[in-house]
């Protein structure tokens, strides 16, 4: 185990997407816009028209991924993660009228009538993700 204790809270952002606003790429550019390279997501709700994620498929040594894109009215239950070192590395739970679909998020996603999301930027986190020899980015203090 890998564990790190750092104090300090910044700004709090909130962004509020409207239809077809792309997910990922609209909170990537507000945090590009207010200069915050580490933050955590404390809140995520909305409703999606396109979902693009991608999932583990089984147990090797090195990730073998899934991407999945779902072209359906979606509701966001869920979106979790952090920022570090200005890269957003989220999981989401979404759901339709019949079953619910987890993973990490990816470009494409898109708003269907509105997604508000909430992010608290972290102070002097000083961390960044270094991949290991089997390609699994771990968080690590930065140098």
């Amino acid at each position: 185990m890998i564990s790190f204790c750092k104090e300090g809270t910044g700004r709090l952002i909130v962004i509020n997407l409207e239809r077809g606003d792309l997910l990922l790429e609209s909170i990537r550019a507000a945090l590009e816009k207010y200069g915050i390279r580490d933050a955590v997501i404390t809140s995520a709700i909305g409703s999606l028209s396109r979902v693009v994620l991608h999932r583990v498929t089984g147990f090797e040594k090195e990730p073998v991924d899934e991407f999945v894109t779902l072209e359906k009215p979606m509701e966001l239950a869920s979106l979790q993660g952090i920022v570090v070192d200005g890269h957003p590395h989220f999981h989401m739970v979404v759901s339709d009228l019949e079953k619910a679909y987890t993973g990490h998020l990816e470009e494409g996603t898109t708003a269907l009538y509105l997604v508000e999301i909430s992010l608290l930027e972290l102070k002097n986190v000083g961390l960044k993700r270094i991949p290991d020899e089997n390609k699994i980015a771990k968080l690590r203090v930065k140098e």
